[in-house]
């Protein structure tokens, strides 16, 4: 087995890529890094209705960002592992990017919108067998697409609901996840998973934990909590919970109509 050496300049200018933005400025000061950085894995935790796949959807749309703009301009993959995903969504998501990178550029057409669409690969991944399939091919995908710079696995969780064992579902997520980990570093791609919350049962009481265990959650490079709007409100609470480059932060943000947006802004 041969091993890599390099110098500490190599990484740092490794760890300097660039990263998605949310279209919320509080939330990317959360994230850190401005956003969702290329070459890393971020895993949103909540419960149902919290936000994360609307936080993936901004994404998918924020991945497509003009380069004058500082954006990437570059393509996404959608693997949804249980049909939370409404394209309707994507499309009201996605005219309020593009009309927001009109307005900055102040040009009538930044993007295509049928292009823009086409940018989106989505696979449906339902059970497990499936789920892991397409995985294990991902490499060969991405050859076919080399643009891709945001991988989005909506839910994580779900393919894994299956009758399994648990010692056969650790196995084969060490195994998935070190594999994404090697995507996501040799192909300088972000990859964002969601994954729900499930009761802890403690001797006295129970505990609302993220789902899939402790050693899990060590599994992804930055974890973010979200939590339930507020009443009467469309207000969002984001944790940053662990990091590998950013202290823990919180902040606030807003799911419009548009997309993602700060508190303080429409």
């Amino acid at each position: 087995m041969t091993m890599r050496i390099v110098t500490v300049l190599y990484i740092l200018r490794e760890t300097s890529l660039p990263s998605i933005p949310t279209f919320s400025q509080n939330l990317d000061n959360v994230v850190g890094n401005d956003g969702i950085q290329l070459g890393s894995i971020k895993e949103i935790l909540g419960l149902p209705g919290t936000g994360k796949t609307q936080i993936c959807l901004q994404l998918c749309a924020s991945v497509q960002v003009p380069e004058e703009l500082g954006g990437l301009n570059s393509e996404a993959l959608y693997i949804d592992t249980n049909t939370n995903c409404t394209w309707t969504r994507f499309k009201e998501i996605l005219d309020g990017s593009l009309t927001r990178c009109q307005g900055l550029l102040k040009s009538k057409q930044v993007i295509n919108e049928d292009q823009a669409i086409r940018r989106l690969h989505h696979v449906n991944a339902f059970g497990i067998e499936k789920f892991c399939a397409f995985l294990h091919n991902i490499p060969n995908f991405l050859i076919s697409r080399p643009n891709v710079r945001l991988i989005v696995i909506d839910s994580i969780t779900f393919p894994f609901k299956d009758d399994i064992n648990i010692k056969l579902r650790t196995g084969l997520l060490y195994r998935l996840m070190a594999d994404l980990h090697r995507v996501a570093h040799e192909g300088q791609i972000a990859v964002v998973l969601t994954n729900e919350m499930s009761t802890r049962v403690g001797l006295s009481s129970g505990a609302v934990v993220g789902a899939l265990g402790d050693a899990w959650a060590h599994r992804c490079n930055k974890r973010l909590l979200l939590s339930t709007p507020e009443p009467m409100k469309n207000l969002r609470h984001a944790v940053l919970m662990k990091s590998n480059n950013s202290p823990e932060r919180v902040g606030q943000f807003l799911i419009t109509e548009e997309g993602i947006r700060d508190a303080n802004k429409t």
